[in-house]
């Protein structure tokens, strides 16, 4: 490289480093600092806990609550999870020591409301000395050691004996395991407000528990997920895709044309609509027959329109928000009219033959006032 564009690019160079702060820097306390960034970390865990603990409260009697309708689907549960010190790493380590006193014994962190464990009377905090009158271990591998052995006595269906230590009291608690949709419902840390449901489980993201301190709006949304999953919706739309994918190939080599790709592209959106309704009306069912709030729900999709009014009358994946919200009154409704008269709040599904008794599977039945029998 000639000399001058070495002087050019060095003065180039210099002339891009200057371009920086013109203030003085603060001479920071490295000891504050340092306080500071635990207290950051304290924070950190003390919202995921809490998270934790709103996802566990509202999936419990969801999953419970909707086991006879999830048919195959289904699983001994008793709603609570434990840990202790050596379940962490790192700085959250330390953390979790001090915020929840964690040592090498076992530990209750999360407790589900109205769960077996819960109605056992067992507590967040209680140490668990022996289960059956088996000694629980200590430890790195306790809490492996304990998923292992729980396992089976959960499935078993048969009650439980917990030996725990409250404080400086032994308590006793015997916990008798529950039947439930087998749709683990996860906390991730993501700060997109959203929630998912993949088939098997249910995802809800942390930005959707920051932006709703109302826990009422969390539980549809996880009823409206769970939904999906009972509904078998993620399979559903692998089969319309590869259907699609079919005749959008035969379609547009027939042609000559991009024609199959256009039908495609709107089977789809036709499809995944009609499931976001199926969602919405077998999701106010699964609400209601867990006992948590429901009617609610065509105000949050209000709520929705004024951050997103375009989607009042548009659609893509879901449908209109208007449309939306008609279909929801019209669904609560019916739940409401099924309630008063005693009947069981089963939605109504579609009957492809009389003598066939239909499944979860088969889809819902728009009739009467719009969603459902009504009777």
């Amino acid at each position: 490289m000639p000399f001058v564009r070495i002087l050019a690019l060095f003065a180039a160079l210099t002339l891009i480093a200057g371009c920086g702060a013109v203030t003085q820097r603060p001479d920071l306390d490295e000891g504050a600092v340092a306080a500071e960034a635990n207290r950051m970390y304290e924070m950190t865990a003390e919202r995921e806990q809490k998270m934790s603990k709103r996802v566990f409260d509202l999936a419990t009697p969801l999953l419970i609550n909707n086991a006879d309708l999830c048919e195959d689907n289904t699983s001994y549960i008793i709603s609570m999870s434990v840990a202790n010190v050596e379940s962490y790493s790192g700085r959250r380590r330390e953390v979790m020591r001090t915020l929840y006193e964690l040592d090498e014994r076992l530990r209750v962190t999360i407790v589900g409301r109205e769960g077996p464990a819960h109605i056992a009377g067992i507590r967040a905090g209680d140490i668990i000395l022996a289960v059956n009158d088996i000694e629980t271990p200590r430890g790195l591998d306790a809490k492996a050691y304990f998923k292992v052995h729980m396992s089976p006595l959960v499935e078993s269906g048969k009650p439980i004996k917990f030996s725990l230590l409250r404080n400086t009291e032994i308590i006793t608690a015997y916990v008798q395991p529950v039947m439930a949709c087998d749709y683990p419902v996860h906390l991730v840390a993501n700060g997109e407000i959203n929630a998912y449901a993949t088939g098997t489980s249910i995802s809800i993201n942390t930005g959707l528990l920051n932006a709703f301190e109302s826990d009422s709006i969390v539980g549809m949304v996880v009823g409206h997920e769970l939904a999906h999953n009972i509904m078998g919706h993620r399979e559903k739309k692998e089969l319309e895709y590869w259907k699609d994918i079919f005749v959008m190939k035969v379609l547009n080599n027939s042609t000559g044309t991009n024609v199959g790709t256009v039908y495609a592209n709107f089977s789809y959106l036709d499809s995944s609509v009609d499931l976001e309704f199926e969602a919405d009306y077998v999701g106010l069912y699964l609400t209601a027959r867990a006992g948590l709030e429901y009617e609610g729900a065509p105000a949050f999709l209000r709520r929705l329109a004024l951050d997103s009014p375009r989607s009042i009358n548009r659609s893509s994946t879901h449908p209109k928000l208007a449309e939306r919200y008609v279909a929801q009154e019209a669904a609560i409704a019916e739940i409401r009219k099924k309630t008063a008269l005693g009947h069981p709040l089963i939605p109504e599904m579609k009957l492809e033959k009389a003598e066939k008794k239909p499944t979860m599977k088969d889809g819902w039945a728009p009739v009467a006032v719009g969603l459902g029998a009504g009777d």
